[in-house]
């Protein structure tokens, strides 16, 4: 059952190994073949539910055609319907039900994917056309997608001539089976469009991918300068095997009859009727191109009416396969219909194109949250529980918070309690060059971290120790997010640190008493980070919050140990900075909401959806100089992005380090949403080598931007001074050599560093876009002075 021609379809094989020979057919299904038990075992987790569908189905066809082979004639069903009704099937009521199971069959036959059930899917529809000309189920729709899909150019060519022309005519008598049905055989491809104007969304789109498929075809032909010969399975290579392109069966047709002058001049005219059944496509439903080159594909919907949303859904469920499975299509379908994008409902017009770019403050480092000394009045309480053996795991679970919109530690029998673990750790303590660092794990796979400061809260110097890193990590905790506003009644910290535990629960009223001197006379060291810790547990307590401390042994708190560890080799930090959830870095721009709301979510997201080990590999330097600074929270599912860019404040800074945003139109949204209440958004990393033209043409549409891709070379760019100002001129380099994605018409004012000052294309641009801003880095290689740029875009620059 091999294609002649060309299609997406692979031949059939085992799915396991993909072996060819000596499979065997499962025998539920009938259309998956595996090369043996062992292969067919394994696969059967993954096979299971569309076997068991397809089973399902094919009883109940046989069921429902058992029952209404055995109906008595009557004067709603002809005698032997399967001859007498033929052509009329759907107007006899008994039928119905029959004709509803063999459509459902058909539809579960195609979720196997295979040659052979795409096969026997359109064999079922083909024959549901013949019993029911007036196709009353629509199936009309499907045949022309599966045509394609199995190499069928001309016969879906001619399926959809046949209804656009005889199927339009008011005149034509569905019930007069003596004229002709489905008759027309090898019309011409190339002939005007105009005929095709009545057909449905489907149809047209269908006619659409027929018509691109055989302009990369023709093209593919023109522009080859060897002879051609015919490979002998239908397709065309040249001499040299790397340039084979499998052609398909229209374009081969053309070959054999004319010869490869032939389609000389051909390629042109299709290419306009492609481009013309483009804007037919989108005059007859807005928002089709945009849901097909989504990375999803929609569940047909209940019922829809011309040109809605659900419309377009329903026509991608039935032909994007087709799209998908022929080659090149897709990535010429994204570019060429990014015109036809629409702009985010909340971006402006013009947004982007002009006026003032620079909102971004870069000036000295905002305030910190406010710092409150304690009077020590109120001391955190030391936790123990009940058996020695008790771990935090015995008392807490995973239970979401915040209105379903996290996940935290939280006591298994009252839901206002947390559980944090907090350490600290110092590499060569007591020793030359201490380097200390902490870090709060506040849940699964949720840590907040930093290198240990030079100064402490309220300017005292001090030098990085093991138990100053304990206490710091456990002002952290108290410091780094709202848990007040999560609904929180007690906030548990576990530690394996004695010195804060005992200092905190006990010596610190005697330290006061004496005027912060120890029993022994000396001055009480840290005391500035005692004052604060102090302070922020009155804090909580005043907002009806309560601190305890628990002391678990080392290996209960190794995630935060090594966190802790791995900060302590970050930069070095002059002055005390919050770190974690909504707080402004040192060195940040000042980036919060309208009415000076404080936001939520981390201070630098990074959208890692698909190429994280990627973005490490070639710009870890970029990771490390942004860690230095701030907090940076990876985001690596899509469930988990729309969870958080949909929360109501928005990610100061947001980078995008591959393209897995272009692709996905949720997350895609989100980020927009973002941009317009204020987020920085950030294309670096490999977003710019990872994209195809057509995602980034429609990534900068949605936002009413007209960016298109440039060239793509290594040049020595230059800064363009005016467009971020003399303070930040004096902070980046003024040129550097780069390799390249340069970007396109887009407004002289958001051009920061191109090859000329009349250049039109940049290397780097950054613009204004609703209340935020929108960066993008073309460098593909991670050049150390492209660090640099993002961290002023990001306001880290101190």
């Amino acid at each position: 059952m091999n294609n002649p021609y060309h299609s997406g379809l692979s031949p059939q094989g085992c799915p396991v190994c993909s072996k060819v020979s000596g499979l065997r057919v499962c025998g539920g299904c009938k259309v998956v073949s595996y090369c043996g038990a062992a292969h067919q075992a394994a696969d059967r987790p993954k096979h299971r539910s569309t076997c068991n569908a397809i089973k399902k189905a094919q009883a109940e066809l046989e069921k429902e055609e058992a029952t209404l082979r055995a109906m008595p004639s009557s004067f709603s069903l002809p005698a032997d319907v399967f001859t007498n009704g033929v052509g009329r099937f759907w107007g006899y009521t008994p039928t119905r039900d029959y004709m509803l199971a063999r459509f459902n069959t058909a539809e579960a036959l195609l979720e196997a994917k295979t040659l052979v059930s795409v096969t026997k899917a359109r064999e079922h529809f083909m024959d549901m056309l013949r019993l029911c000309r007036k196709d009353n189920l629509g199936v009309r729709d499907i045949v022309p997608t599966l045509m394609l899909r199995l190499g069928q150019e001309q016969e879906c060519y001619d399926f959809l001539k046949w209804w656009a022309t005889t199927g339009d005519d008011d005149q034509y008598d569905w019930g007069d089976m003596s004229l002709p049905y489905l008759d027309i055989r090898n019309a011409d491809a190339f002939e005007p469009i105009d005929m095709f104007k009545s057909l449905d969304l489907t149809q047209l789109a269908v006619l659409t991918l027929l018509k691109l498929r055989l302009y990369l075809d023709l093209e593919f032909l023109e522009s080859k300068d060897s002879e051609l010969m015919l490979g002998n399975y239908g397709g065309y290579v040249d001499e040299d095997d790397s340039l084979d392109r499998p052609l398909g069966q229209i374009a081969t047709a053309l070959v054999r009859s004319r010869g490869r002058p032939g389609a000389s001049g051909l390629a042109e005219r299709i290419k306009g009727q492609y481009h013309t059944l483009c804007q037919m496509v989108h005059d007859a439903n807005p928002y089709f191109w945009e849901a097909l080159t989504g990375e999803e594909i929609p569940v047909p919907p209940p019922y829809y009416s011309r040109g809605s949303r659900e419309e377009a859904d329903l026509a991608v469920h039935q032909c994007k396969a087709a799209w998908e499975e022929s080659e090149d299509a897709m990535i010429m379908i994204e570019a060429d219909t990014a015109k036809y994008v629409s702009v985010h409902p909340g971006v402006r017009q013009g947004t982007g194109d002009g006026g003032a770019r620079q909102e971004v403050t870069w000036g000295p480092r905002p305030e910190n949250l406010p710092m409150r000394r304690g009077t020590a009045q109120v001391l955190p309480s030391a936790f123990n529980p009940t058996t020695a053996n008790t771990t935090p795991g015995d008392l807490f679970n995973l239970n979401p918070v915040g209105g379903g919109a996290d996940t935290r530690f939280v006591h298994r029998n009252s839901p206002g309690s947390i559980l944090l673990y907090a350490d600290g750790a110092c590499l060569n303590n007591g020793q030359s060059d201490p380097r200390g660092g902490w870090a709060v794990v506040y849940g699964p796979a949720k840590i907040v971290s930093g290198r240990l400061e030079e100064k402490g809260p309220f300017g005292d110097e001090s030098l990085a120790t093991s138990n100053r890193a304990e206490l710091r990590a456990v002002i952290a905790a108290l410091r780094f997010h709202d848990w007040h506003n999560d609904g929180v009644s007690s906030i548990f910290i576990a530690t394996d640190s004695s010195y804060v535990i005992d200092g905190a629960t006990a010596w610190v009223r005697g330290w006061r008493r004496n005027g912060w001197k120890t029993r022994a006379g000396g001055a009480v060291k840290n005391r500035d980070l005692w004052d604060l810790l102090l302070g922020e547990v009155e804090k909580w307590k005043d907002q009806g919050v309560t601190v305890k401390l628990w002391r678990i042994p080392r290996e209960l708190n190794t995630d935060a140990d090594t966190a802790a560890k791995a900060a302590a080799n970050e930069a070095p930090v002059d002055n005390f900075r919050d770190v974690g959830l909504g707080l402004p870095q040192d060195g940040t721009a000042s980036r919060r909401l309208p009415g000076g709301q404080i936001l939520a979510l981390c201070q630098i997201l990074a959208l890692c959806l698909e190429e994280g080990d990627l973005f490490n590999a070639v710009h870890g330097g970029l990771i490390k100089a942004i860690t230095s600074k701030a907090s940076l929270e990876r985001v690596t599912t899509t469930q988990a992005a729309i969870r958080i860019l949909g929360q109501d404040a928005a990610p100061s800074v947001i980078l995008i380090p591959d393209a897995a945003v272009t692709r996905n139109k949720k997350v895609h949204e989100r980020v927009v949403d973002c941009i317009l209440k204020g987020s920085t958004v950030v294309l670096c990393g490999c977003f710019s080598s990872l994209v195809t033209g057509g995602e980034f043409s429609r990534f900068f549409a949605k936002l009413g931007l007209p960016w298109t891709r440039g060239a793509y070379h290594r040049e020595t760019v230059h800064l363009r001074r005016e467009a971020v100002g003399a303070e930040m001129a004096n902070r980046l380099p003024a040129s550097y050599s780069q390799k390249a994605q340069f970007v396109a018409d887009l407004d002289q004012s958001a051009i920061w560093y191109a090859e000329r000052p009349s250049s039109a294309e940049a290397a780097v641009a950054f613009t204004k876009v609703g209340q935020g801003h929108l960066g993008y880095i073309g460098d593909v290689n991670g050049e150390e002075p492209s660090t640099t740029v993002v961290m002023a875009m990001c306001g880290l620059l101190g």
